[in-house]
């Protein structure tokens, strides 16, 4: 699949920018099962030709990596005016550059009046991005007791007690977003 999708391009650049647009024209955004309970997201989001922000993300570092391109997971929140949501994005590495953020759930923008504005989120984000994770499936401190509720992303957090995990169901949380208080300095 990934030969199909770049064919003969040999710049790393050019390659990633292959994958995200091909991957935005062909697997639309679509709410999808918990992470925890899907054995292979790369192959799930290929199955059934749709995947949320996170899985559209693991689909394009799982095939940025196996070109060679460095990829690495970032998940938060959408900021925006009136909302507020759980995001993921991706970031890819170029020597020289840094890492530069992918959003592919976000994908090509039918505003741009060309290529640089439709490819906006190839490399480029908007300031309602907030970062919370840059990696996935990480162990956390201290270590759970129990099973973990999303052994994948950890925006929501996890909760449990002595005797056992609380599914996200079994609780709620609040998220609030309030400017900086003036400085009384």
């Amino acid at each position: 699949m990934s030969k199909t999708i770049i064919g003969d391009e040999k710049h790393p650049y050019e390659q990633a920018k292959k994958l995200f647009v091909w991957l935005r024209t062909n697997y639309p955004w679509a709410s999808a099962r918990e992470y925890s309970t899907i054995d292979h997201i790369s192959d799930y989001v290929i199955a059934n030709k749709h995947g949320d922000c996170g899985q559209l993300s693991l689909l394009f570092i799982t095939l940025c990596r196996y070109n060679g391109i460095p990829a690495r997971w970032q998940s938060g929140f959408m900021l925006y005016p009136n909302g507020k949501n759980l995001h993921d994005w991706a970031e890819i590495y170029f020597e020289g550059i840094g890492w530069i953020p992918v959003d592919s759930s976000f994908g090509l923008q039918a505003w741009g009046k060309n290529d640089e504005e439709r490819l906006f989120f190839f490399g480029g984000q908007d300031a309602y991005h907030l970062t919370i994770n840059n990696d996935f499936g990480r162990p956390l401190s201290p270590e759970k007791m129990h099973l973990r509720s999303e052994n994948v992303d950890f925006q929501r957090g996890e909760v449990e007690w002595r005797g056992g995990n609380l599914y996200f169901d079994q609780w709620d949380y609040k998220f609030t977003v309030a400017p900086n208080p003036p400085s009384t300095h």
